[in-house]
Order: C-alpha cells, then structure tokens, then sequence
C-alpha cells in the first residue's frame, strides 16, 4: 500500500463520513471531494495506469455527462495534445471543473455542444474535427461520458477513424453518485461491438416492444453478425423472433412459422448452454405459439381447408385470437380504423360459426337445413327486421348472408348467441349491434370517408368482445389460454 493511497483512503474515509442531511451540507462534502480528495485520486490513477498507455496521445475526443471526473482522469494519464470535449445543455456547467483540474490551454481545445439524443450528429461533429485536426494518427476516443446515445454516436465516429476507445470504469456508488475513489481505471475496447452490441441491442428491444420489428430485425442482424460468441447465437434467435413476428402481424403464417420455428431451435440448443440467454424464459410460450401457428397454417395455407371448411370452424377460436391480438395491438399504436376492420371481421367469424354449426355456409347458403319451408324463415326474420328502424323487409332470404343478416336469421331460429335476459328482445341486440356496425361502416377503410374516434372505437370493441365471450362460452372455447398464447411477448 504506497503512500499516496494511504493520504487517498484518509480523504476518502472522512468523505464517507461527511454529513449529507440537506443541500447546504452536500455542498461542502462535494467541495471537499473536488479539493481534497480529487487531486489524490488523480495523482493515484496516474501511476496505477500510466504503464496502460504506449507512445503519445495526438487527440482525443471525449463526451461530457453529469460527471467530470471521468474526462479529468483521461486526460491526466493520456496527456492529448488536442482534445475535442462534446457536452449537452445539462453538463456544460462542469466543463470549468475539466479545465481546471487538466490545465488544458486555449489552444489546445475544443468544446461544443451536441443533441444528447442525437447521435448522428455527435458522429457528424467528429468526424469534422477529426479532418480539420488533419486524420492525425494517434486517436482516442472516451465515451465514459453522456448518455447512451452519446456513447453510440462516439463509438461510431471512434470506428469510423480507427481511434483507440476507451472508458474509465470504477464501482460506482450509488449514494453518492460516484465511483468509489481508487476503484477507478482505464480500460480499452478492441472491439467496439463487444460493448455497444449491448446498447444497440437495447435499441432493438426497444423497437420490438413498440412492434416496429422490422427495425429490430434490422439491427438483431447485424449485431448477430459481429458480436463474437454465443451473444451472436442469442441474437439470432432475436433476429429470427422478429421475423416471425413481423410476418404474423402482416398475416403471412407460412413466414411466421418458418421463423419462430429457427428462433425456437435455437433457444433450446444454445438456450440450455448459457443461463443469461434472453429468450430462455419464453420458451415454453414460443412454442406454444409455433402450435397455433402450424394450427394457422393448416387453416390459411393448406388446400384440405379450402376443400373441408370444417377445417377451420372446428378451430374457430384460434382464427378470433390471432384477429383479436391483432386488432390490440393496432389499437396499441392508435389505428382504430384497422383495429375495427379486424374486429368486424370476428363479429362476421362469430356469426358464420353459429350459422355453420346449423350446417349453413354463409357464402352459399342452404336454408332448408334450418327449415324445411324457406318461406317460415323469411317471416320468422321479418318480424324481427319490422321492429328495426331503418330497415326493410326482406322480399327473399340472400344466399350470400351479411353480417347483420346473419344475426338477424341468428335471431330468428332462437340461436343461443342471440338470446337475451328478457324473452322477447333480442331486436335490442340487433339495434346494438347494428349502431355499432355503421360506426366501422361509415368509416374511411369500409364505406365511408369518416375517421373513428378512440371513444366510438371502444364502444365496437365492447359489442365484439361480448360476442366472442358468447361464442366461446357457447362452444366451449378455452379463450383465455388461446388468447394468451397469441398474444406477442415483451423483451
């Protein structure tokens, strides 16, 4: 233990114990850091890493955040003859404390300010000091400094260069909101993705959760490029996720299980090798999902559905998740004219699943099954039509059934979906439901040019989700699982 640690330790003891109880005490614990404890602190990281830097320091470029301490210790022991110091609005106010303590000339520096947010043009700042500086060989660039953004635009512009990056890391106290005085020392990144593959990847999640997957796709890509070891397979997996994702919200289910299919192999290979890896805890759930999808799929894609549409009633509930989640996750992004049209088309499923269970195709419909004389049934669905405002008597039953025409002769034959709590009123079902229709039909995406308000929106949604809640209570549909399981994760 040399001396100077020993003088660093006392200083650092009695700034531990320095009273912090209101604003006019931590003032003097931070002014007695800054005179009394800084300049050892400096003096030690000096001689702990001086032996770290070969040949001279031509420049260097630093990025200044709510702490000074960082660049003053970088500077200390690298000693750059020019230095380009990138500060925001909210960390200009310590660029005093950085000249101080490095003495650094007028001339030897240059200080401006940068979008904190904005790391294009923090990489564009550099690179145009690096060409007036003349591309000088010996670079550095400190991204210890800023915000995470900040840190990126520097690694960018650090590799873009060839500078030599590096960071002063330390045990951070959190209480103090400073590194622990002597944990602090210089470290290298030979390879700039080995830390921001890390902070990129924190982008991509980001986009993932806010469903723009293909962003993150994007950048799980790359990062599965470049990121060495089994970081790269754990970003495959990402890459292959989002992907799937992707493709399931466009409704391309043939993609989608392609996709989850690679990503779900992965995580249960490499998955069981590293315990951190990401996606292990939604294993169980992905494959799940890949067990709807491959259900989907034989609905959507195969020729057997097309022929039999017993194929798909007879896994009906799967068709109204997969719409239901993705009408929410529309309405997650505020685009309740789509979400209706997903909506609609469940309240169409739900009525054609009724109507099949009578053996009734609404495409091409054969009304005997529900009555041997069609004449009964065109009367049966006219006394309820004659108590609806607005509408008129039907002259013979469409073999191409509507929506509200579908629950109208729903109504007609008793359908368990269409009973009420009060014998005798399901016209008051049909009224509801035929206001809440015109919504989504006036609407700009159906038949009309106007835009549906979140408040009209939710009233539809409302009408829908009792349907569903029916159909499923009626066929005996497990939705809560099903719906779950469709539901897209969160990283």
């Amino acid at each position: 233990m040399n001396d100077i640690y020993i003088k660093m330790k006392e200083k650092r003891d009695m700034w531990y114990a320095m009273d912090r109880s209101n604003n006019e005490r931590r003032i003097l614990a931070e002014q007695y850091y800054k005179k009394e404890l800084m300049p050892l602190i400096i003096e030690y990281f000096i001689q702990e890493n001086a032996k770290k830097v070969t040949g001279n320091c031509d420049a260097m470029v630093l990025t200044l955040g709510t702490s000074y301490e960082p660049l003053v210790l970088s500077i200390a022991v690298l000693k750059p003859e020019k230095v380009l110091i990138l500060y925001t609005d909210k960390s200009h106010h310590l660029l005093d404390e950085v000249i101080e303590f490095t003495k650094l000339k007028p001339s030897q520096y240059i200080a401006t300010d940068v979008d904190a947010e904005n790391p294009l043009q923090l990489y564009q700042k550099i690179k145009d000091i690096y060409e007036k500086w003349g591309r000088p060989k010996n670079i550095y660039v400190d991204f210890t400094g800023g915000t995470k953004s900040m840190a990126a635009g520097c690694a960018m512009a650090g590799s873009a260069i060839g500078a030599k990056l590096i960071y002063v890391g330390g045990n951070f106290l959190p209480d103090l909101r400073k590194p622990e005085p002597g944990s602090e020392k210089l470290c290298y990144i030979d390879d700039p993705y080995s830390v921001f593959g890390d902070l990129e990847g924190e982008q991509a999640i980001s986009l993932f959760n806010n469903m723009d997957y293909v962003s993150a796709y994007r950048i799980f890509k790359e990062l599965e490029q470049r990121v060495p070891g089994t970081k790269a397979k754990e970003y495959s997996a990402l890459k292959y996720i989002s992907k799937a994702y992707n493709a399931w919200d466009s409704l391309d289910i043939s993609k989608a299980s392609e996709n989850l299919s690679r990503c779900c192999e992965i995580i249960e290979t490499e998955g069981k090798l590293e315990k951190g890896f990401t996606l292990s805890s939604h294993i169980e759930k992905l494959k799940k999902q890949l067990e709807v999808i491959k259900v989907l799929e034989k609905i959507h894609c195969s020729e057997e559905a097309t022929k039999d549409k017993s194929i798909i009633f007879n896994n009906i509930g799967y068709l109204i998740a997969n719409l239901y989640q993705n009408a929410m996750r529309r309405e997650k992004q505020e685009k309740y004219e789509m979400a209706s049209l997903l909506l609609y088309r469940i309240l169409e499923i739900v009525e054609q699943k009724r109507l099949w269970n009578y053996g009734i195709d609404t495409s091409n419909a054969d009304f005997t099954k529900l009555c041997e004389d069609e004449s009964i049934l065109l009367e049966n669905a006219n006394k309820i039509i004659r108590k609806i405002k607005g509408l008129n008597e039907w002259k013979q039953l469409d073999r191409k059934i509507s929506l509200l025409a579908g629950y109208i002769i729903l109504a007609a034959v008793g359908d368990e979906i269409m009973k009420t709590k009060k014998p005798g009123k399901e016209t008051d079902s049909i009224n509801r439901l035929r206001s809440k229709v015109d919504v989504r039909n006036n609407s700009i995406f159906a038949h009309g040019y106007e835009f549906i308000s979140k408040e009209k929106y939710m009233e539809f949604k409302k009408v829908v989700e009792d349907y569903i809640d029916l159909l499923c209570s009626i066929d005996c549909i497990n939705k809560e699982e099903i719906f779950s399981i469709c539901k897209f994760i969160n990283l």
